[in-house]
């Protein structure tokens, strides 16, 4: 009996050893080009405005934000995000710190206006003393709530301009 066993395991063994992999084939012909898909997230909305300078007798700005794709209610339910690139090509958020630590930045939304208003002060919150600083655009990023819940899973550091534009597949302009 346990030669019969020997000898079938050896068979089988023997068996699997011979076997040739199959060789590659050649290519087939490539298949039609898929529909282009959309960069981003549809439901983020983006508004960009111009430059400016910060100084010490220019230290508030404001922003009409009446476009079509954005609605009081969504200025009321969503994330509003800001951030502004200065003359060196640094991205700040808003609110937040400036340009070597010159300025602290905030900002007010107003829905039923549809305004955004940035105010800039020392760090230390008195008036605005420091050197005049150059904007080159400022960013205004709306993010639903049912997509600003998403970050929950995969958390994002949204004073991280890049890390934000990255997370939301959006535009780093």
């Amino acid at each position: 009996m346990k030669t019969k066993i020997f000898i079938a395991v050896f068979a089988l063994f023997a068996t699997l050893v011979s076997c040739k992999k199959a060789e590659k084939g050649d290519m087939g012909p490539a298949g039609p080009a898929g529909a282009n898909g959309t960069n981003g997230n549809a439901n983020v909305k983006i508004l960009y405005f111009g430059k400016d300078s910060i100084t010490t007798t220019r230290t508030s700005f404001y922003f009409s934000l009446s476009n079509p794709a954005v609605t009081s209610n969504m200025l009321d339910s969503s994330a509003v995000l800001v951030y502004h690139l200065v003359d060196n090509n640094a991205w700040y958020t808003t609110p937040g710190l400036g340009l070597a630590g010159y300025y602290e930045s905030r900002f007010y939304t107003y829905s039923a206006s549809k305004s955004l208003y940035i105010s800039v002060y020392d760090p230390d919150g008195t008036p605005y003393t420091g050197p005049q600083v150059n904007i080159l655009k400022f960013k205004v990023v709306l993010i639903p709530s049912s997509d600003y819940k998403g970050s929950r899973k995969k958390p994002v550091d949204f004073n991280d301009y890049y890390a934000t534009m990255n997370y939301y597949g959006l535009p780093l302009d």
